[in-house]
């Protein structure tokens, strides 16, 4: 097998994890050698059905997640403040809540996990905050909208980290960016064709006794509710083991030969997925969350989704400010998210390409630098279609810098116990921002938010900054452990 240094387009992190990555749990003599006895066609195949049977099962359990978390939005147009007798302040405070149950269940949730396995976890999870999600219909009262929101964080707490764990013990690591994009593809079509199905849902107002918004939570929750039926009974248990619980043992998606490349392939990969289950320790967490490396990722998905958060959850109540009405403004609100996909598609594919993560997400973070600039100098006068068009565009980019970021650490991670935690930690970024980022439009500044709208821009060049800092960083380590490799040849020893 050809040394890392020998693979085309290996990137540099993955070099720098493998070179320090050995698992102080397990020595050398644990890990039994593997021969491959597959060919690459072999191999192909096998990646496509995977492909094929995974992606779409994660993709849509995320899509589940997205649409529960982020209907709100659509709510914001319908009459969930006048019914309620709250302001978006207080809106806010319960998206702050929602986050704060992430963020404190992210980490027990992944070690949960790592005890029980993903199917069952998993499993359990999408059941158990479908069942808030769908009865967030019947809250009467500000105090009842907050516990359920609370709640419903709580629930999806560790499920992004949990899952990204479990697909990475199915690929090799210069095959998981493209798929950790292809999961969040689940996230970005829920977050587009949510505000459709919102659209829809807003006409049924009144029908049966409930406002738009509760049509809304109860179809949406219920729609979580069978994807999670859906989930249990197809998730293949772990990597080589195709038998889902509807099979009852009797099937497999795969065979024999298959399961045995599967596993095969991966450990030749990394050896250290044989442990199987692991056991995550205090001293896991803490050797983990000091690491400089992983603070950097950390804050640079917390300042740059700071922002996206804030201007996502409003962009329909903004698109409806222009003019639109609240159907239409929902249905346009959808249009820049499918674009997005496309657009991290491209990036996460050159990603994978070129071996190199970092330079793209410093472009993704380069689109909400220049995007949010347009946006905030747009005038109030203009055409209600060219304001559209602007905060369209700078919709665009999504969460992509996120996607990227999440890969970009991935690759590097040096053990099953840090990746899973380093997941975990990544996306608690992510959730801290929504509770920052959902104080940032303010009812005192609408209808044009100029406030808000500077807030994004200043959040979204402080992350290029930091995104910028990290690639020099990396690139110089490089150039350092080169110029070391190379010196003994150099002065002729």
């Amino acid at each position: 097998m050809a040394s890392l240094s020998e693979k085309p387009g290996f990137d540099l992190d993955v070099i720098d994890g493998e070179k320090n990555g050995v698992d102080s749990t397990q020595s050398d003599s644990d890990i039994s050698p593997i021969v491959k006895d597959w060919d690459d066609g072999e191999e192909k195949k096998l990646k496509f059905k995977v492909d094929t049977i995974l992606l779409p099962i994660l993709g849509l359990a995320f899509f589940a997640l997205q649409i529960d978390r982020g209907n709100i939005s659509a709510a914001l147009t319908s009459t969930i403040t006048e019914d309620l007798n709250i302001t978006t302040n207080q809106i806010n405070i319960g998206s702050q809540l929602l986050s704060a149950g992430i963020v404190i269940s992210e980490i027990p949730s992944n070690v949960i996990l790592q005890r029980v396995g993903p199917q069952r976890w998993l499993s359990v999870q999408i059941f158990a905050w479908g069942l808030v999600a769908t009865f967030q219909t019947f809250v009467q009262s500000y105090p009842a909208y907050l516990v359920t929101r609370f709640l419903l964080g709580l629930l999806e707490g560790g499920f992004i980290p949990g899952a990204l764990y479990y697909l990475s013990t199915w690929y090799k690591r210069e095959e998981t960016s493209l798929r950790v994009t292809l999961f969040f593809f689940g996230q970005m079509f829920s977050g587009a064709t949510s505000s459709l199905i919102s659209a829809g849902l807003l006409t049924l107002s009144g029908k049966r006794g409930l406002a738009g918004w509760r049509w809304i939570f109860l179809v949406e929750g219920v729609i979580t509710l069978t994807i999670s039926i859906f989930f249990i009974l197809f998730v293949p248990p772990k990597v080589g083991d195709g038998r889902p619980l509807i099979s009852r043992g009797r099937w497999s998606y795969f065979t024999p030969r298959e399961s045995h490349i599967a596993t095969q392939r991966v450990l030749l990969d990394d050896p250290r997925k044989a442990t199987g289950h692991i056991k995550i320790t205090a001293r896991d967490i803490w050797n983990t969350v000091r690491q400089p490396r992983i603070i950097q990722h950390f804050f640079i998905t917390l300042v740059a989704m700071s922002g996206f958060q804030g201007l996502s959850q409003y962009t329909p109540s903004m698109i409806k400010s222009f003019g639109f009405s609240a159907v239409r403004a929902n249905a346009l609100a959808s249009v820049p998210v499918y674009c997005g996909m496309l657009w991290i598609l491209i990036l996460s594919y050159l990603s994978d390409k070129l071996g190199r993560r970092g330079p793209f997400v410093l472009i993704a973070i380069t689109w909400n630098v220049v995007s949010y600039a347009c946006l905030r100098v747009t005038p109030a006068t203009s055409d209600r279609w060219h304001r559209y068009g602007v905060i369209a565009v700078a919709n665009v980019s999504y969460a992509s810098m996120h996607v990227l970021n999440v890969g970009w650490l991935s690759v590097y991670c040096k053990s099953p116990q840090e990746r899973s935690i380093a997941m975990a930690l990544v996306v608690m970024a992510a959730n801290c921002a929504g509770i920052s980022g959902s104080q940032i439009f303010r009812t005192s500044d609408k209808p044009l938010y100029h406030q808000g709208l500077t807030a994004i821009c200043a959040l979204a060049g402080a992350s290029w900054v930091l995104a910028l800092a990290l690639n020099l960083q990396s690139y110089f380590v490089h150039q350092r452990r080169k110029t070391k490799e190379e010196a003994p040849e150099a002065g002729g020893v």
